[in-house]
């Protein structure tokens, strides 16, 4: 690849926080990930403008998996490309392009599980306002895909799961640029204060496998993380500190593994559950953690959910 690829980052708002999409500027232009319904028109159009970008210009809409803030605005977004571009998920995630209420039906076996009946209903009320029509993806992509966005410029599709089940990353071919979104998640959300995990075992081993086989020169991130000192790190990351972003996530995932061990394992599984963070109200108290459930969206919940059935051989998915 004779000159390197011009990425335009946009952020995307969704509630409290915000979600990353990056445009590709190559012969066949690709969005990857569109934030939420709104994001098309809010944020999306609006940026790419201002960079001489014309939303009919995109050929590809890459999302990297199926969560409503990297989702949400597919529909929209290709609509703005008079219908042309060809959309992309991973196939283990194709159901959530297709069919909004999937969307619904995973919240409830997650965050909805631990609140009430009428934070429930508000919650799915932001996540229809927030999800597009369903619709059919052009394209379904495994581990070891490939896509030409057009002259020498193509992607590899890594399936790296774990922060959900079927999450990929799309990395830029040559320049070993990989777009990750929130595969990669260090100590959490710039606000959340914690990583949003679904599957730890397969979170830690797609961790590994881009830090020891893959090792990318750059990484896009899906949001803005934190290190264990509470520095917000750039969406884009790169050279060394490529590494200390993937080792930072291990180290914290570690170190949820032993909270959820001590705390929720024999004798110390906790006898009552109705405070704010349910069953989980010891772990809070200890990592000092003071967000809000009743807020969308809660990672805390999610992820110790997860640890906990990873610890309990539980996983449903």
């Amino acid at each position: 690849m004779r000159n390197p690829v011009r990425v335009i980052p946009i952020e995307c708002k969704f509630g409290p926080t915000s979600a990353y999409a990056y445009y590709i500027d190559s012969p066949e232009p690709a969005l990857i990930d569109t934030g939420i319904a709104s994001s098309a028109s809010q944020e999306i159009e609006t940026v790419l403008a201002e960079n001489g970008v014309q939303m009919k210009d995109i050929r590809w809409i890459l999302l990297t998996h199926g969560h409503v803030d990297h989702l949400g605005g597919a529909q929209a977004v290709w609509e703005k490309t008079g219908q042309q571009a060809k959309v992309v998920i991973p196939k283990k995630e194709a159901r959530l392009l297709r069919n909004r209420s999937a969307h619904i039906d995973d919240y409830k076996e997650l965050q909805g599980k631990y609140v009430d009946l009428e934070i429930q209903e508000k919650h799915i009320a932001i996540l229809t306002n927030d999800i597009g029509e369903g619709m059919e993806p052009a394209l379904e992509v495994v581990d070891g895909d490939h896509l030409s966005l057009g002259g020498d410029v193509s992607l590899t599709v890594v399936e790296t799961p774990g922060h959900s089940i079927g999450s990929v990353t799309f990395v830029l071919d040559e320049l070993e640029w990989a777009f990750a979104a929130d595969a990669v998640q260090m100590y959490g959300g710039a606000k959340s204060g914690i990583p949003a995990i679904e599957m730890p075992s397969l979170y830690r081993k797609s961790l590994q496998h881009l830090l020891e086989e893959v090792r990318p020169k750059r990484l896009y991130l899906g949001h803005h993380f934190r290190h264990a000192d509470g520095v917000i790190v750039s969406p884009l990351v790169e050279g060394d500190e490529v590494f200390a972003v993937l080792q930072s996530s291990l180290e914290m995932d570690a170190k949820l593994t032993d909270l959820v061990e001590r705390h929720l394992s024999g004798d110390t599984q906790p006898k009552e559950s109705n405070g704010l963070y349910g069953p989980f109200e010891t772990i809070a108290n200890e990592i000092g953690y003071t967000g809000d459930p009743r807020n969308l969206p809660c990672a805390f919940l999610v992820t110790m959910h997860a640890y906990q059935e990873e610890m309990n051989g539980t996983y449903k998915k």
